[in-house]
């Protein structure tokens, strides 16, 4: 999901950017955008650019050695896409009173815990402390509103953005994530194909997957049944993950080894396999991986239909830029 950028700034970044002349000094404020009936002031946009996580890491980037130079051209090159962010923020706010999306001061009290967690702070307290002396906002309230606002922005675009996450989608990013790797099943395979495009066909052949599956159960020999069949040397198989259909797939690669498997119905009949062997492996099963691959999965689809969102947004906007 939508990462909220509530970084610490100075705190991050260090002394080079924190001395940057582009950033210090008496700032005279003035509007640097005009959004609808809205504006957007330049301490407004100061405060975001400090804060902005893209421009730490850019600053990061450029080592220990990097000129003051070198600083001020990544603060100006920042400045701009900032603005066009708060601008469309601007927009997703005022959706937010239209609709009556609302944030609780318990909503940003948990957040506030958890911020303080995760950047190793022993509590909000001292969470506070590091913000004060940061010296990037007037006042721990000033801190406090951007989380409300940051906060408003997300829960509205999660609210109005349309994006959701199929279980095939997730089975197919297992598939291509998997496809290639050394994962393979070796198995005995039976497959009863019906002889013609009729229902009785198809039952007969069911039938005799039924009981081939049956016998393989109770233990009879593979060689056996498949000589009866006349599938002997044929029965014999090594898949690996993505050259199956799904279905087929997690049956496989869930079952034990010597575990029979069927009869499953696929496109080209009725299936029935014994599992051989599993050849040994770090993937993943589906099982294990498919609650990671969703959450990646619904964080690329929400990040697209919030940036669809406010695009939209902002393309029945009046904006006017004075940067």
């Amino acid at each position: 999901m939508l990462r909220l950028t509530l970084a610490l700034g100075l705190l991050a970044a260090g002394p080079l950017l924190a001395a940057s002349p582009a950033m210090a000094g008496v700032l005279l404020d003035r509007v640097v955008a005009v959004v609808n009936d809205e504006v957007i002031l330049m301490s407004e946009l100061e405060v975001a650019v400090r804060s902005s996580e893209k421009l730490q890491a850019r600053v990061q980037a450029l080592g220990p050695n990097a000129t003051q130079q070198q600083v001020d051209q990544a603060i100006r090159e920042e400045r701009s896409h900032t603005l066009d962010e708060l601008v469309k923020s601007s927009l997703v706010k005022k959706e937010a009173i239209r609709f009556q999306i609302e944030v609780s001061e318990g909503d940003i009290e948990r957040y506030l815990q958890n911020l303080a967690q995760a950047n190793g702070f022993k509590s909000v307290a001292e969470l506070r402390k590091a913000v004060e002396e940061s010296g990037e906002y007037g006042a721990w309230s000033d801190y406090k509103q951007d989380i409300r606002d940051q906060l408003i922005v997300y829960k509205t675009t999660q609210s109005l953005a349309n994006f959701a996450v199929t279980d095939a989608q997730v089975r197919e990013q297992y598939r291509k994530m998997t496809r290639g790797e050394a994962s393979k099943v070796e198995v005995e395979r039976f497959l009863f194909t019906p002889e013609e495009a009729t229902a009785p066909a198809r039952d007969e052949a069911y039938s005799k997957a039924q009981v081939t599956a049956r016998r393989l159960r109770s233990g009879e020999a593979v060689d056996t049944v498949a000589a009866e069949l006349k599938m002997a040397g044929q029965t014999r198989k090594t898949i690996g993950r993505g050259e199956v259909a799904p279905a087929v797939e997690d049956a496989i690669f869930a079952a034990a080894q010597g575990g029979v498997i069927g009869p499953l119905e696929t496109g080209q009949g009725f299936l029935v396999m014994k599992i051989v062997q599993h050849m040994t492996s770090d993937v993943l099963s589906f099982e294990q991986a498919k609650d990671n691959i969703r959450g990646q999965l619904e964080e690329e689809a929400f990040n697209k239909a919030a940036e669809d969102f406010r695009n939209g947004l902002l393309a029945k906007a009046h904006v006017d830029i004075r940067l």
